[in-house]
């Protein structure tokens, strides 16, 4: 991932994106594994995401099609305020993610997560369900 900053063409395709972030969450969960940690899809991610969204999103390439496929970063006052106003009418989704924890998910229920973002926001870059992160003020 050194380069992968260096240009939003360097990002994998919209369509690959979702195999490509599946590999990079195992090799960051394999690399804290050799310092002792134990990582799950759900941080792996978190990590992921925030570094992409800093680089990309952040960096001012928010318009370019890759950019606009990567994942978001994933937490618990999203999930809140996803279930809460019921976004793309997954309001048991969003219970069920909120149930689990986001540090606690495994590959396929942190994909789910991503894949009901996705249904919710048609035509909409997935970086832009940060309008329902409230924050702290």
């Amino acid at each position: 991932m050194n380069q992968l900053l260096a240009d939003p063409n360097n990002l994998p395709l919209p369509q690959d994106i979702d195999n490509s972030h599946r590999e990079w969450r195992k090799n960051v969960i394999a690399t804290a594994e050799t310092h002792g940690l134990d990582f799950t899809h759900g941080v792996a991610a978190k990590l992921i995401n925030i570094y992409l969204k800093a680089g990309f999103v952040c960096g001012g390439h928010h318009a370019h099609v890759r950019v606009q496929a990567l994942h978001p970063p994933i937490d618990s006052v999203l999930l809140d305020e996803l279930s809460a106003q019921n976004v793309g009418g997954h309001r048991l989704a969003w219970n069920e993610a909120r149930r689990i924890r986001w540090s606690k998910f495994n590959s396929t229920q942190y994909e789910a997560v991503i894949n009901n973002i996705r249904a919710s926001m048609p035509n909409q870059a997935l970086w832009e369900v940060k309008q329902y992160w409230q924050g702290y003020i």
